[in-house]
């Protein structure tokens, strides 16, 4: 099986190992090419009532993908600028994700509540810029996060970061 086949098969430690080689040294692809290969429309969500595409995952291990751009069918292909992951089952632990971007500011969350895990810079042979998690907890340290279990993750691929009262973005 493929390194990208697996992608859509696995769960934890492993996922994020094949998801960040995905979008690496300049393999990331379109925004169609990822939506096609890692699930397809979830219709339910009208394109003039969301923010971004949301996606049925190939991965059973997750609930959702949301990518963006959100394009239009007649729309140009463009590269990908936010991508994000969550599910019950995606089991993500701070030390899986400190192994590969050990750059990490904890950052309260004054509009959703709880804290943003915010991974700036990441190394250079990645084609994101950044990558969050959102926790929903009341540890205000790292040390507290150790055994909890990171079920959403989302990856940023714009140059310059940003403070807003939900945490970090990346934008232009």
């Amino acid at each position: 099986m493929t390194e990208t086949k697996r992608l859509n098969n696995t769960k934890s430690k492993e996922w994020l190992y094949l998801i960040t080689e995905f979008l690496s040294n300049g393999n990331s692809k379109s925004t169609r090419a990822i939506s096609d290969f890692l699930g397809s429309e979830n219709k339910k969500y009208k394109k003039n009532e969301r923010g971004s595409k949301f996606l049925i995952p190939k991965n059973t291990n997750l609930n959702y993908i949301a990518v963006n751009p959100d394009l239009e069918e007649t729309e140009t292909d463009k590269p990908v600028t936010y991508l994000a992951f969550s599910g019950e089952k995606l089991n993500l632990k701070l030390n899986y994700l400190t192994e590969l971007f050990p750059n990490v500011e904890l950052i309260e969350n004054t509009y959703d509540g709880g804290i943003q895990l915010f991974f700036n810079p990441v190394d250079n042979r990645f084609d994101f810029t950044a990558v969050a998690c959102q926790i929903f907890t009341d540890y205000k340290s790292l040390d507290e996060l150790t055994d909890l279990s990171i079920n959403g993750i989302s990856f940023m691929f714009k140059p310059n970061k940003i403070k807003t009262r939900a945490g970090y973005i990346m934008t232009e």
